[in-house]
């Protein structure tokens, strides 16, 4: 059998056959695969023992799955050996079989045989020096599973929770680093920094996000002072020029917004107030960061602050 190309592998991940039974959402092989090309990047070893494996996956399907009372990350590490291509291997299979002696209805391999016999998985040999010497088509395979089987607003924080090193947009490739959305979560203690949201899904945060204010494709660095913690919506309008930070580290809000009272709720009454500091003061978003942002996304002129009516009782003075 002639070794993989290129095209073999994207037709492959392409085709990737998933459970649908009745609609159902199952991203068990996608959220392996998406850990695997990322260990890639990273330049780890080319098999994983299923027992390091499994933890990180097992809380990926959590955050990222649809709810059920039990996840199986044992499903996708057995389960891909059959996919077309046979792209992935697991040294040990024939140890595994061996040492049972009922199996599941659909052939898995109970998790504790795969611990027991010391399983490995991954790519296989040809297949991960072909990823290892082509680091955009690494790219092209991870924005396939992404685009093909996430929401895009998800993408993002998959990236985050799967150790992406860099990944590919309209411009070519970007240097990621995996730590930047957990120092901000850090930094800002899981709220956003200008509506204070903190919704969690279980144990993980929800629709927080890393924002940068000199955008990533501009050379803007994976560090706090070029970073915020935001919720979704406070993430799209800073990044549409809808919402801007003063030098004092106030929010600045576009004249060009305008809407109904949902509007003035949740965008443009935070005119004038202050950003939630984070918890380090060296780690204040930078003059240079916000400077970029004001002259190249920000959409001037900002509305003028209007002071709040201070309701009786209350000592706060914040301005909106």
């Amino acid at each position: 059998m002639p070794p993989p190309t290129k095209a073999d592998l994207v037709t492959w991940f392409g085709q990737l056959r998933i459970h649908q039974a009745q609609g159902v959402f199952a991203p068990h092989k996608p959220l392996l695969l998406l850990s695997a090309l990322a260990a890639v990047q990273r330049g780890d070893e080319r098999l994983t023992a299923y027992a390091e494996l499994e933890p990180g996956l097992h809380q990926l399907l959590v955050d990222f799955g649809p709810p059920r009372g039990r996840v199986h990350p044992e499903y996708p590490f057995w389960r891909l050996q059959g996919d077309q291509g046979g792209f992935w291997q697991v040294p040990e299979r024939e140890l595994a079989l061996a040492a049972i002696t009922d199996r599941p209805r659909q052939g898995d391999i109970p998790p504790r045989v795969l611990v027991e016999v010391g399983a490995r998985g991954g790519f296989t040999r040809e297949v991960h020096q072909l990823l290892r010497d082509d680091s955009q088509l690494v790219n092209v395979l991870s924005r396939a599973l992404l685009d093909n089987h996430f929401a895009r607003s998800s993408h993002e924080s998959l990236l985050d929770a799967v150790g992406m090193p860099w990944i590919a947009d309209g411009r070519g490739g970007v240097q990621r680093s995996p730590k930047f959305r957990d120092d901000l979560i850090r930094l800002y203690e899981s709220r956003c920094a200008v509506c204070e949201f903190d919704g969690k899904l279980g144990v993980a945060s929800l629709a927080l996000e890393a924002a940068h204010i000199r955008w990533h494709a501009y050379g803007g660095p994976d560090d706090g002072t070029n970073g915020l913690l935001l919720c979704s919506l406070h993430h799209t309008v800073l990044d549409r020029g809808a919402i801007g930070i003063s030098d004092d580290h106030t929010i600045m809000v576009s004249q060009h917004v305008h809407g109904g009272s949902r509007v003035k709720e949740f965008l443009s009454g935070f005119a004038g107030r202050a950003l939630r500091p984070p918890q380090d003061p060296l780690m204040r978003p930078a003059a240079q960061y916000i400077a970029w942002h004001r002259e190249n996304v920000f959409r001037d002129p900002p509305k003028v602050a209007v002071a709040r009516e201070v309701e009786p009782g209350s000592d706060s003075s914040t301005q909106t």
